[in-house]
């Protein structure tokens, strides 16, 4: 008999994100959700990576096999695309949108990003338990991706089909920045309110930079247009 799968989408959060941000997602997710897979919304006062190294540990305790990890500013948008990435990662790929450290130089690494990287638990075993904080060749979770290619492990990314709005360039970035992020070189570029998706299908939005004034109504915006 075939072992019975349990998989789960964890999003974490810290408590500068709007309560309005964590409900608005529980009920997008909840209406594209069509095969119930339990989603838990976790809020941490510690990095972002420490709390997925730790998370890990806790799921699997609850019987879970695969994990998502679901940034609270990133959305489903269709009832497909959660089943999509957990049949991937069940047939033995790690899958996540495109992400590049651009403050990195890590010859254009392109990796699957933490705002919605999944894998089943037993091949992060296999791969050594990689930390999801950032090192020295890479950003949050991108050390998954760089463990998976070396040990010949296919890894799915997700490229951004458009985006809504320029990024919010920080006072350290080149005062010509261009008003896009880059990825690797002739892939697409991505920027606020990416959606990602394959050429047959639209799959997930991150909204990306939620910190800044006036992105809450971004989100609250895209949200209340997937659930009318």
């Amino acid at each position: 008999m075939d072992k019975v799968r349990n998989p789960c989408i964890a999003s974490i959060f810290m408590n500068n994100v709007q309560p309005k941000m964590v409900e608005l997602q529980k009920q997008v997710v909840a209406k594209y959700n069509k095969s119930k897979i339990f989603h838990y919304q976790v809020l941490t006062e510690a990095p972002p990576g420490f709390t997925m190294d730790k998370l890990v540990d806790m799921l699997e305790k609850r019987g879970h096999d695969a994990i998502m990890f679901l940034d609270i500013d990133a959305l489903p948008l269709n009832e497909n695309a959660f089943d999509y990435f957990f049949e991937q990662v069940y047939s033995g790929k790690v899958i996540g949108s495109a992400q590049r450290s651009n403050h990195i130089q890590n010859n254009q690494h392109v990796f699957a990003a933490p705002h919605n990287v999944t894998f089943t638990v037993e091949l992060y075993r296999k791969l050594g338990n990689p930390s999801f904080m950032p090192n020295y060749r890479g950003d949050v979770a991108e050390e998954l991706t760089f463990k998976a290619e070396e040990s010949n492990i296919p890894v799915e990314i997700l490229m951004p089909i458009r985006y809504d709005a320029p990024p919010i360039r920080m006072d350290w970035e080149p005062k010509d920045a261009p008003p896009y992020w880059d990825l690797a070189d002739d892939m697409p570029k991505y920027g606020i309110g990416t959606t990602f998706g394959t050429s047959e299908m639209e799959m997930f939005w991150h909204m990306y930079q939620s910190f800044h004034p006036g992105q809450t109504e971004r989100f609250v915006a895209k949200c209340e247009e997937l659930l009318a």
